[in-house]
């Protein structure tokens, strides 16, 4: 599936807009991104389904419909990993907090994002909390 990324931290970033249609180009954008202060981004896909993505040394997702309708599900970290407290992640200058039980290292960031633009679904060996 064909998705599109936005920065919704830095509007001028030259990336907002690209259109991707491979996992490795996808990888590469995201990676290449990490040495900002933790922020978000969105991948748009063409099945009307969108992704929020928290980018950092730890990231997060929220899996929706671009139309705002249910569901809103957001991935939730393995237990092992869960902590209390928030990260931040910046979206349009603003810090928004994210409880620290729905981040996880960057890797398994990639595995849900790479899922996403195969298939344009949640990934299902995810653990997932609608909100």
């Amino acid at each position: 599936m064909i998705v599109t990324f936005f920065d919704r931290e830095d509007e001028t970033n030259h990336l907002s807009r690209t259109v991707i249609g491979d996992n490795d180009r996808l990888f590469q954008i995201l990676e290449g991104l990490r040495n900002r202060l933790p922020f978000f981004c969105e991948l748009v896909g063409e099945n009307g389904f969108h992704l929020m993505v928290g980018v950092g040394e730890m990231g997060c997702v929220q899996y929706s419909r671009c139309d705002g309708t249910p569901p809103h599900l957001v991935a939730i970290a393995d237990s092992q990993q869960l902590r209390d407290g928030y990260s931040e992640f910046l979206i349009n200058g603003t810090p928004t907090p994210v409880p620290n039980r729905f981040c996880m290292p960057f890797d398994s960031i990639l595995e849900i994002v790479g899922y996403f633009r195969e298939t344009g679904r949640a990934h299902p060996e995810c653990k997932w909390e609608e909100i």
